[in-house]
């Protein structure tokens, strides 16, 4: 329950600090996306040291480059978007990516669903034209946009997929007679792996990027984007593990609504597609 609260918590205050920062500061996007897998990677390589110190036969996971590739483009383009979108419009559009969880789902772990659960997921769909037939030209910017975030969702949807993949491994060394210390410590092996993997895709962006602006960004805010993000991806990542998709998908439906709270976005329109991607997502959390 902790992981579930922090990560309402982190991920609601990161989207709403990110759109302020965007709008009036200028800072290196790449730079800052460097900074947190570095800081992510020694969290997780902290936490495996004060597990356990003996070194067991942990192969390198050579799969995890999937993730980590897919996770760079997705948070490249956080930032992109939300320079562009309000906060709450863009993160109900972003919930079309159930639509490409299902399809990777049948593709690469051989899933398949109930009618219930593609109800649900015409729901979540109907709810983000409705959304998105209430945006006019001041609030974002032209198609290029909704190409990003139809980009982003599939980039997010496959990653999510893989990941589960790589991550429903059973068997695994004991290194602790702590049950609870042993499936926290191969949580942590296999999101090391992960933040190592994505380290030198983030260096070739930060030294690529052309950015002849001075930074504006005060420390303070700096450290905050800093560590929500951190806070944000472990937290997560946690839900992942130690509860399912399902909690995950409530969770984003909080923040939904939070959200669109926090920006007064109450149109006919907007508060009908916000209903019905709300309805969509717990309905397909909970359907059989």
């Amino acid at each position: 329950m902790i992981a579930v609260i922090l990560a309402i918590v982190a991920s609601t205050c990161l989207n709403l600090l990110l759109q302020f920062t965007s709008k009036h500061y200028v800072y290196s996007v790449p730079f800052i996306l460097l900074v947190v897998e570095i800081s992510k990677l020694f969290i997780s390589l902290g936490g495996m040291l004060w597990i356990s110190r003996q070194r067991k036969n942990c192969p390198v996971r050579f799969g995890f480059i999937v993730n980590s590739f897919l996770y760079a483009i997705v948070n490249y383009l956080s930032h992109i978007i939300t320079k562009t979108m309000p906060v709450s419009i863009y993160s109900v559009l972003i919930n079309h990516k159930i639509i490409w969880v299902v399809l990777f789902s049948i593709l690469i772990l051989k899933k398949s669903f109930s009618i219930k659960q593609y109800v649900a997921l015409i729901l979540v769909c109907s709810g983000c034209m409705l959304t998105k037939m209430t945006v006019n030209s001041g609030q974002v910017s032209a198609g290029s946009t909704y190409v990003l975030i139809l980009f982003q969702g599939i980039c997010s949807s496959l990653s999510s997929v893989w990941i589960e993949k790589m991550m429903k491994i059973t068997e695994r060394p004991i290194v602790s007679e702590n049950p609870s210390n042993n499936k926290f410590y191969w949580f942590l092996f296999d999101s090391f792996q992960m933040y190592l993997f994505a380290i030198p895709i983030y260096i070739v962006g930060a030294y690529t990027a052309h950015n002849t602006s001075k930074t504006t960004l005060p420390m303070e805010l700096f450290v905050m984007i800093i560590s929500l993000s951190i806070l944000n991806g472990m937290s997560l990542g946690a839900v992942f593990v130690y509860h399912s998709s399902i909690v995950r998908s409530i969770i984003s439906a909080i923040v939904i609504m939070l959200l669109a709270l926090d920006h007064g976005v109450f149109t006919i329109y907007i508060v009908l597609g916000v209903g019905l991607v709300l309805v969509g997502i717990i309905g397909w959390s909970y359907a059989k």
